[in-house]
């Protein structure tokens, strides 16, 4: 088995963030960065224009956003409390109509479990970013915090996973 070194970048903000909104998958970011395509590594990306930061990445469906359905384009302030509670305190919830936080871990581990060896640089969303960490370690993904641009470097052989800090 090979040793497998993923860094998972998070996409800067999009318009619509910076007002408080649900990204559209359309959307892309509000001030792309200037990144550089690291030398020995495999770049993957999530099919949405804000994870298009490096034009030669490959596009993998498992890194794509977690799902908000009927709430995508939607500031916070206008989407129902009640509803909002429900989702953020239930991972199992999709009051949204979309995808549950479980159902992206499971699939983001998934993805974790097809890497066979060597870096990786994965241009994803901050969801994605908490799903893996949460994936990977164990962590409670209400309790992994994920800005615009972080990294999570995850290091591990077997399925077997550290988060490198």
């Amino acid at each position: 088995m090979k040793a497998v070194r993923v860094t998972l970048l998070a996409h800067p903000l999009t318009a619509g963030q910076r007002e408080g909104a649900f990204p559209l998958a359309g959307e892309p970011p509000a001030d792309p960065p200037s990144l550089d395509r690291p030398a020995s590594a495999r770049v993957l990306r999530g099919p949405e224009a804000r994870c298009a930061l490096l034009p030669e990445a490959e596009v993998v469906a498992d890194l794509r956003d977690l799902d908000m359905g009927s709430w995508r384009g939607r500031r916070l302030a206008d989407i129902d409390p009640v509803e909002l509670a429900r989702w953020i305190g239930d991972p199992d919830a999709a009051p949204h109509g979309g995808e549950p936080v479980t159902a992206l871990i499971a699939r983001v581990r998934g993805w974790l479990g097809t890497l066979d060896g060597g870096p990786v640089l994965a241009l994803t969303h901050p969801a994605v970013v908490r799903a893996a960490v949460s994936a990977a370690t164990g962590a409670d993904y209400a309790r992994v915090d994920v800005p615009p641009l972080g990294r999570a470097l995850l290091t591990g052989v077997g399925g077997r996973w550290n988060l490198r800090l």
